[in-house]
């Protein structure tokens, strides 16, 4: 059987990420909107020929009146394509008062800690995103114009880690081609459209500006440089793990520590990837900026003396010596300095 275009591209997607396996389970993230009506519809025709288990999962982030009507019509689509459905809410409003940041980056939060909540109980082998290719175009001029690095203009990764994005190669137009095609509806998030939001911004004022005046065919070049940056920052992560596996190590107290001399001898892109994997496994990368980065990296390069303490996000520090750079949790308590002057 001829597959349509969106799911053949779908298909080819997974088959590149290796996952499913036969009588594996896929969980598809279902928000409602056209893109992730797309992706469920799509990996609904091909749980059978593939032989997987689908299960979507849709959260409520709370944050408009009539956002449960979305809750509603997705699992009228859910039955209808004969998939389960897991629902939650989250209170998204209070996560971004309680841990600063802004909303969506509380929303992002919630989303993906539920998916794997749900992963985790259904025992999915893989989560399903519906990001297609414009979402990778705007997430790349968002990071641009942040200032991100090599790394952050890689974008989004077709997988990593159980999160798939099966249609980060499809259009927004093919998303809604398949779906007039199929005959299948979707929900308008109102939100999309606001102007305060700064995605929204570059998806409705900068990217249509760009393809006006510079190149109609912005967002597939985009897309197509984000995923060379991406095949190069994962060559760059592989070389910067097998330079900490040299010189660094994970110490009994949960900090990594760094021979300091091996780590001021790499060159610099590959020690900031050295020390951006050594603070993940430190206690994580988040409030971590380029900015503390390259400050870790030149207080290894600087002259040995005494010891340099370096205060880090989250509650967390660098300690110089002239041997190591260690990367670990502040302790609450310092001792204080002892006076030699005579009383």
């Amino acid at each position: 059987m001829r597959l349509p275009p969106l799911v053949a591209s779908v298909d080819r997607a997974l088959r590149a990420a290796l996952v499913p396996a036969r009588g594996e389970t896929v969980l598809a993230a279902l928000s409602g909107g056209a893109d992730s009506v797309a992706l469920l519809d799509a990996l609904a025709l091909l749980r059978r020929p593939r032989g997987f288990r689908l299960v979507a999962a849709h959260l409520d982030h709370r944050l408009r009146p009539g956002s449960e009507e979305d809750a509603g019509f997705c699992r009228r689509l859910c039955a209808d394509l004969g998939v389960p459905l897991r629902c939650g809410s989250a209170d998204v409003r209070a996560r971004a008062a309680e841990e600063g940041g802004g909303l969506e980056q509380a929303a992002r939060r919630a989303r993906y800690a539920f998916l794997r909540t749900v992963q985790r109980e259904e025992k999915a082998a893989a989560i399903a995103l519906a990001h297609t290719r414009d979402d990778q175009a705007e997430t790349l001029l968002l990071r641009l114009l942040r200032g991100a690095g090599a790394r952050g203009l890689a974008g989004m990764r077709k997988r990593r880690g159980p999160l798939v994005r099966p249609l980060l190669t499809v259009s927004r137009a093919e998303v809604l081609a398949h779906l007039q095609q199929r005959g299948l509806p979707w929900r308008e998030d109102p939100s999309n459209r606001d102007p305060a939001h700064r995605r929204n911004r570059v998806r409705l004022e900068l990217l249509p500006y760009l393809e006006a005046r510079f190149n109609p065919r912005l967002r597939e070049s985009l897309a197509r440089t984000a995923g060379l940056l991406a095949d190069e920052a994962a060559y760059l992560a592989a070389q910067a793990d097998a330079l900490l596996a040299r010189i660094g190590h994970v110490a009994e107290d949960g900090s990594f520590v760094l021979r300091r001399a091996g780590l001021a001898q790499a060159p610099a892109a590959l020690a900031r990837e050295a020390i951006r994997r050594a603070l993940r496994q430190a206690g994580g990368l988040r409030g971590i900026g380029a900015a503390h980065v390259e400050r870790v990296r030149l207080l290894a390069r600087g002259p040995a003396g005494a010891l340099r303490r370096l205060p880090l996000p989250a509650g967390r520090e660098a300690v110089v010596t002239p041997s190591q750079v260690r990367l670990k949790r502040r302790s609450a308590l310092r001792p204080k300095a002892v006076s030699s002057a005579p009383r």
